[in-house]
């Protein structure tokens, strides 16, 4: 019964929105990595799922927590495409996820995303993460994105458009690291401990500018959100962002175990194009229980983003 009222929501979708089943397949490089599908589409919102991939877990087994966030994001915009009837350009302007609990080793991950509200060109989104086995409550997600920003539609085929790209003529020195700065880098495995198949799938690493500890991340064709324009997915930047506060946070502090994040908020100030991200952590709270950690990312000199993470201290009860 449910398979055919999932039948019927979709066949009552206009015909362009019908695109979303061939961007978000796997002919997408990101979605093609961490097996993103789509499982249902509703009135205002989707079902996306994931499954419980080596590349994106951390270093217990488990799902990374910005895996999660990147299906969270994910979702959130094929929410906004349902709502809205077609795949006008969406940006993600800002981004909250709170983490409740962590998925199983080996477990893959559901996700139910709602665009609950549009008002003139701004989509408010709401969800919430379980686990595929359990069937536990994992994450929550809430956020803001722009529509009709610059840019080509998204039900486009994904090889047009390039020739308008204004990045495409940067992307081969810009995703690659010239040799006097790939000398002075080293990988996070050298700065924190062994590194998880989620950070080295990112290809995070950590660099001294003028005596400031930074991090950098070049930009590879699995980072991609919109392939018409070649920018990165919010979900991976809000990954990276996260595990440099993470990494940031091991390298100051005394506790033997790392501190958990409970919840991430990231506000969205441009358009990432390909390239290599720097991020810059700074902790603002050291609490008893709580630490917050502000990551700036940049690109080119130009600021991104900005997340903030809130972590519960590896002693505190939950």
């Amino acid at each position: 019964m449910k398979k055919l009222l999932n039948m019927t929501a979709e066949k009552s979708l206009p015909r362009e929105l019908l695109a979303a089943k061939a961007f978000f397949g796997s002919g997408h490089p990101l979605f093609r990595v961490f097996g993103i599908a789509m499982d249902e589409m509703t009135k205002d919102g989707a079902v996306m799922s994931m499954p419980c991939v080596e590349e994106v877990c951390d270093q217990q087994g488990m799902l990374h927590r910005g895996a999660i966030a990147t299906l969270l994001d994910t979702a959130c915009g094929l929410a906004i495409f349902v709502r809205l009837g077609n795949m006008r350009p969406i940006a993600t302007i800002d981004l909250r996820v709170d983490f409740i609990a962590k998925p199983k080793p080996g477990e893959g991950v559901t996700c139910n995303v709602t665009c609950f509200a549009v008002e003139q060109s701004i989509a408010y989104v709401r969800g919430e993460a379980f686990g595929r086995d359990g069937g536990n409550l994992l994450a929550s997600v809430s956020g803001s994105f722009a529509i009709g920003t610059a840019g080509p539609s998204f039900d486009q085929s994904m090889n047009a458009g390039h020739d308008n790209n204004p990045s495409e003529k940067k992307t081969a020195d810009d995703a690659g690291l010239i040799s006097s700065e790939k000398e002075r880098m080293t990988a996070p495995s050298a700065v924190a401990g062994d590194a998880s198949p989620y950070e080295k799938f990112l290809g995070i690493a950590a660099s001294g500018d003028n005596g400031e500890k930074t991090y950098k991340m070049p930009f590879r064709e699995q980072h991609i959100g919109n392939p018409l324009i070649k920018t990165f997915h919010g979900g991976i930047i809000a990954s990276f962002a996260e595990l440099v506060a993470g990494i940031h946070l091991t390298k100051n502090q005394d506790e033997q175990s790392k501190p958990v994040c409970s919840s991430m908020t990231l506000d969205y100030l441009r358009p990432a194009f390909a390239g290599t991200l720097v991020a810059k952590p700074n902790i603002i709270r050291e609490g008893k229980r709580f630490i917050v950690v502000v990551v700036d990312v940049f690109l080119d000199g130009d600021q991104v983003s900005r997340g903030r993470f809130i972590y519960k201290r590896a002693f505190a009860s939950s």
